[in-house]
């Protein structure tokens, strides 16, 4: 690829993959459908950063700043472990949409927002960005003790996994639990990753 244009191209189309993965594959893209996305999506996008690589190592006379400093940029977004970046994904939700899941919570306490038999309530938010992930329903429920509980989806997981942000009237007791399963956000808030 000896051409600037190309790798102006390349350079360009690889630092919008790696800007957009983490919020597409968090708010978008879960479970099974995750699975048959990502794979190709992170192979294209490997196969892209190297095939630059190899031009800007061949080819030096046709670099510029941009191309370098956005292979880097790539880099360093694209590649660190993916715990790191689906914690900052989850702290940048709770924070941004927090407002939102408490209206919600507030409307369940109401009564305005009820449950199916199965205990599913589909929100009919029509904001961009879910507040449940993986169709924008939340599960309602309530212990033998009549404390509400409700499940904001992070993940809704694929056959034996799943991850949410949850609200509960209850204070847990933290010292029982293990601390990669429930962590304490704030009053009445919880994220549980099974």
């Amino acid at each position: 690829m000896k051409n600037r244009r190309t790798k102006t191209i390349i350079t360009t189309v690889i630092l919008i993959m790696a800007l957009v993965q983490f919020p597409l594959f968090y708010y978008f893209i879960s479970g099974f459908a995750g699975m048959l996305i990502e794979v190709p999506y992170m192979l294209i996008g490997l196969g892209l950063t190297i095939t630059l690589l190899n031009s800007l190592i061949k080819f030096k006379n046709t670099n510029s700043r941009y191309h370098i400093i956005g292979l880097i940029v790539t880099i360093l977004i694209a590649f660190p472990a993916s715990s790191i970046q689906s914690n900052v994904m989850e702290h940048l939700d709770w924070k941004l949409q927090l407002t939102k899941r408490t209206a919600i919570v507030e409307q369940v306490k109401a009564g305005l927002l009820k449950p199916d038999e199965q205990g599913w309530c589909m929100l009919k938010d029509n904001s961009f960005l879910p507040v449940s992930n993986g169709g924008n329903k939340i599960f309602i429920s309530h212990d033998k003790n009549g404390f509400l509980e409700i499940e904001f989806y992070i993940d809704p997981g694929f056959l034996d996994h799943y991850s949410a942000l949850v609200y509960t009237d209850r204070k847990l007791d933290m010292s029982q639990k293990d601390s990669d399963v429930i962590r304490h956000l704030d009053a009445h808030w919880y994220t549980l990753h099974f």
